[in-house]
This record gives structure tokens, sequence and C-alpha cells, in this order.
């Protein structure tokens, strides 16, 4: 309550059914001896307003489905109820969900609880910034573009997108529901990569593939977890994305990871992000395949304008079915090469296996000002080819280290999303003391592997710091 006055993260307050919920687990506690209901019995868990919560309104972020109360829970909801969860609050989204900041006509904009003046990142920012006011353990977002890794990032918290097909995403509510090109993923988002583990395992050994018809029949796999602990590995950098480029404090933050990594023995080479353009540029498509229809109908519920920025069709971008298919053909191709290129560097590593992951920045601000022109340029690749990624903080940004630099002042911005994140930097001490993060993505349905490299990463960070201040 104190967080959502201060930052209005909050979508529903649901006190009520959390105090019922706490007195049917202590009711279940005392009448079976001393038995919980499950490992997170009596854990209160939040949920980004697009999952419903039966007697629960979820609006979405339109005025439109306003009073429209659920009559069933979403199975991811059904999942944390069965492990003993409560659930107490749904988080602000933005109208369309289509939108790297969380701001709506219906609750207005969500701040960030470290500088109240920047974006606390979307469309799953009401869980970020609750979180990261300490609101919320743990929460549940949703992720098509970076909608879980943005608000990880400009909040300073962890996150996962996990690989779609690994956490049950049915009955809940969706702009663009039926659209398949690119899948939407449930993501988790807390204070701690022990707690991003400890979930996701229990999430799948409840066997959510039982429920769910688009869930892999994919128990938790320790085996692949482990196989990154305790060896050399190679990780592939990016440090440009070929459209923005990267502002001093995540430039650092990059430095940083690379040489923890080199220090603790690992091997870094450059990955080569020629062709992420073409992989952005359809992903654009894909989201605007139907003209805007989805959310135009929704918007007309109640007669409420589109709000500015949203990311989503015109008439202009309209496709036929036909149309569709050749970009999900074009799309396939894509990742074809795409992966051949991963297994192609087998040939440069020192393991003589293929590169075990990619560190990434989330974008090239640490976070962006209200109303910003953002881009999906470091974060979309991992959707369009359902690649798996951790979000970490790494760093914060520092006046003294942060300036800027002869370099960064003379590069030459050859688009408007450059630069505009280039102007956004002018003043570096609006950023001050805001987090900056990373993410770690490695092959699809590789989830596990993910977690695990990251841990390695963050214990390479802190034995860095350890030896460096």
């Amino acid at each position: 309550a104190i967080a959502h006055q201060l930052v209005n993260c909050l979508a529903e307050i649901c006190f009520l059914h959390a105090f019922e919920r706490a007195h049917y687990l202590d009711n279940y506690y005392q009448s079976t001896g001393g038995k919980t209901l499950g490992p997170l019995h009596g854990i209160p868990i939040s949920f980004k307003d697009q999952f419903n919560v039966k007697g629960v309104e979820t609006a979405m972020g339109y005025i439109g489905y306003l009073g429209e109360i659920a009559e069933y829970n979403s199975f991811i909801v059904d999942t944390f109820l069965s492990l003993g969860a409560v659930i107490y609050v749904k988080t602000a989204l933005p109208q369309t969900i289509m939108l790297g900041e969380t701001r709506s006509n219906l609750l207005g904009l969500t701040l960030n609880p470290l500088n109240r003046e920047l974006s606390c990142g979307g469309s799953s920012g009401g869980e970020g910034s609750l979180i990261a006011m300490k609101g919320s353990i743990f929460g549940l977002g949703t992720d098509i573009g970076g909608s879980v890794r943005f608000p990880c990032a400009s909040n300073g918290i962890y996150g996962l997108k996990p690989s779609d097909g690994r956490i049950p995403y049915g009955l809940a509510k969706n702009s663009f529901d039926g659209q398949e090109s690119v899948a939407s993923v449930i993501g988790s988002m807390t204070r701690s990569l022990s707690n991003i583990h400890f979930v996701f395992k229990l999430i799948l050994e409840t066997k959510p593939w039982l429920v769910d018809p688009k869930v892999h029949n994919i128990p938790w796999r320790n085996d692949l977890f482990e196989e990154s602990q305790n060896k050399k590995l190679c990780f592939g950098v990016i440090q440009f994305d070929q459209q923005v480029h990267l502002s001093p404090p995540v430039q650092r933050a990059m430095n940083i990871a690379i040489q923890a990594l080199e220090q603790a023995g690992h091997q870094i080479i450059e990955w080569d992000t020629t062709d992420h353009p073409e992989g952005i540029d359809m992903l654009v498509k894909m989201f605007q395949a139907d003209g805007g229809k989805d959310v135009q109908k929704a918007l007309d519920l109640s007669g409420e304008p589109l709000i500015q920025g949203a990311f989503v069709g015109t008439s202009e971008t309209e496709i036929s079915v036909y149309e569709n298919w050749q970009l999900n053909s074009a799309r396939t191709k894509y990742a074809i090469k795409y992966l051949e290129k991963w297994n192609k560097t087998k040939e440069i590593t020192s393991t003589g296996r293929p590169i075990d992951g990619i560190i990434s920045p989330i974008y090239a601000l640490p976070t962006y000002p209200h109303y910003f022109d953002l881009s999906v340029g470091y974060t979309g690749i991992a959707n369009l080819l359902q690649l798996s990624a951790v979000i970490l903080p790494v760093t914060r940004v520092d006046l003294q280290l942060d300036q800027i630099t002869d370099e960064y002042r003379n590069i030459k911005t050859t688009n408007k999303l450059d630069k505009a994140a280039k102007d956004a930097y002018k003043n570096p001490e609006i950023f001050e003391n805001c987090m900056v993060g990373l993410q770690v993505i490695c092959r699809r349905l590789e989830d596990e592997k993910a977690i695990g490299m990251t841990m390695i990463l963050e214990e390479a960070i802190k034995l860095y710091n350890t030896k460096n201040n």
C-alpha cells in the first residue's frame, strides 16, 4: 500500500482475498498437525494484471474492461495456489501491453522507485516497481519484446524470460490473443537469483503440461543446470545491436562482466549482430500484422484514445494471412541461420564447443525518461527465436566513472532511436545511482542452463569487485 502511494504500481488490491486465503492456510496447518499446503505456504505473490484471479477484476490497462470480474483462475494462478501462495495484489501494466513504459488512461503513470523522473520500464513495470520497493517478494510478468527484462533492468532486480512452453500461460488475458508468430511468455521477477532458481523449479515440479496443452513435457533438468558449473566457459558478448550505441554506464557494466569472467578463467568472444536488424524487422512486422484491429476493438469498448507510443499496427502495416505465413517461413529460415552461426563458434572457442551463452545489455541506457522512444534491438531477438534469458543487476551509475567520454560524444547517430538514446544521456546526473542490468541468453529451452550461467557470472562479478575495490 505504501509502495502504491509512492509509485502508483498496483492495478488491484486484493487484501480481503489475501486475508481469507491466509486464514484458510492457518486452519490447514493446524488441522493437519503442522503440515504445509506446499513449499510456498503463506508466501505472498504478486501478479501482473493479465492473470485472472477468480472474483477479481482483470482490466489489463483498458477502461473498457472495467467491471469484468474473472470467473476462473489462470493456470499460473492455480499453480501458485497449489504451492501454498497467497495472492494479494495485481500490478499495473500499460494499455495495449505493447509499451516499454507502464502507463494507461485507466491507471496513469507508474514511477521508478530509484528515480521517479525516469521510467520503471514496461510492460511489467508495476511488478518491477513493487518488487524494487520491497512490496513483493516474487512476482509474475510477461515478455514478448522485453516486457520483463526492461522493468528488471530499470528497477535493479532479477528476472527470467523463459522459452515458450515452459511456464503455463493458459487462461490469461492478452493483447494479440491468437497471434502465434512470436509468443508472449510468463517471466519471473524478484530480488535474488536464488529465488528465480527455486520458484522455476517448483513450477516445473507441478507438471504444468498436464493442464496447459502448450507447455512442453520437460521437467526440471538438473544436469543442464549443472552443465556449466566447474568448467571453462565461453561467452559471446553483444556491445552494439547495429542500431543504438551503449551509454557509458551500460558499457561499463559490460566491461565489468567481461573482465570478471576473464579473471575467473572464462573466454569472451564478440557476438556478430550484423543480422539482428533483419530479425528485429521481422519481429515488428509480426507485432503489427493485424493493423491494430485487436487493440482498437478493446479501445472501442469505452471510446478511450490510444496512448502515446504504443507499439501497435495501423492500416498501413496490416498484412494478409498468406503474407503472415511467408513471414513465419522467413523467421524459421532466420532461426536456422542463427543456430548455424551459434554452432560454428566452436571453430574459434578454446573449449572446442560452441559458445555456452551470450551476455547482452537490455538497452543502451540504464533506464530512460518517461514517454521515451524505445528500441527492442537488444531484447527482441530472444523473443523472435524463443531463446532463454536471465536478467541480473551488475552495477550502479557512478557519476565519477560514467561521464560522457570523447568517444561517446563523437559517435555519429544514424537513426532516430540512436539519437534519442544519446540525447537522453546528455545530462548523466539524471541517472545517478540508477541500477544497470544485463542479460545472459542461452539457446531455446535452455532455461536451466541460463540460470546456472547467470549464477556463474554473478559470482565472478562479486570476486572481481572484491579484488578491484
